[in-house]
C-alpha cells in the first residue's frame, strides 16, 4: 500500500533538496524560503491525504463512491490551501511573497500531476475501473 503513495513522495524531496541547494539564490531573487518549504509539506500532505480518499473510492464497486471521493478531494484541497492563504496573508498584513506564493500555486499543479498519474496507474490496474 505505501508504494501507491511513493510518486509523490518523488517531488517532495525533489522540491525540498533544490529549495535547500539554491537557498541563498532564491533569497537574492526575493522568494521566502520558509514560505516555500511550509507551502512543499502541506501541499504534500494535502496530496498523500487526496490519494487516500482516491484508493478508498477506487475500493468501491459502485463509481459513485469514486467520484465522490475525487470531488471530496478537491474540495479538502481547495478549501484548506483558500484557508491557510488568507491566514497568510492576515498574519503579513497583506505583504505577501508573490515569489513564492506563485512558485507554490505552480507546485500545486506538480502534486496534481502526479496524484492523477498514480491514480490512473492504480486504476487501470483494476478490472471494472
Amino acid at each position: 500500500m505505501m508504494r501507491n503513495f511513493a510518486p509523490v513522495f518523488i517531488p517532495f524531496i525533489l522540491i525540498n533538496t533544490l529549495i535547500f541547494i539554491f537557498d541563498s539564490f532564491l533569497e537574492t531573487k526575493g522568494f521566502d524560503i520558509l514560505f516555500l518549504l511550509i507551502g512543499n509539506a502541506l501541499l504534500f500532505v494535502l496530496s498523500l491525504a487526496a490519494l487516500a480518499i482516491h484508493f478508498k473510492g477506487l475500493k468501491s464497486s459502485n463509481i459513485n463512491a469514486f467520484m465522490r471521493g475525487i470531488y471530496a478531494a478537491l474540495l479538502l484541497k481547495i478549501f484548506i490551501v483558500a484557508i491557510i492563504v488568507l491566514v497568510y496573508v492576515f498574519v503579513t498584513k497583506g505583504k505577501v511573497n508573490k515569489p513564492s506564493l506563485f512558485t507554490s500555486m505552480g507546485l500545486y499543479f506538480v502534486y496534481a500531476f502526479f496524484e492523477v498519474k498514480q491514480l490512473m496507474k492504480i486504476s487501470g490496474k483494476k478490472k471494472d475501473a
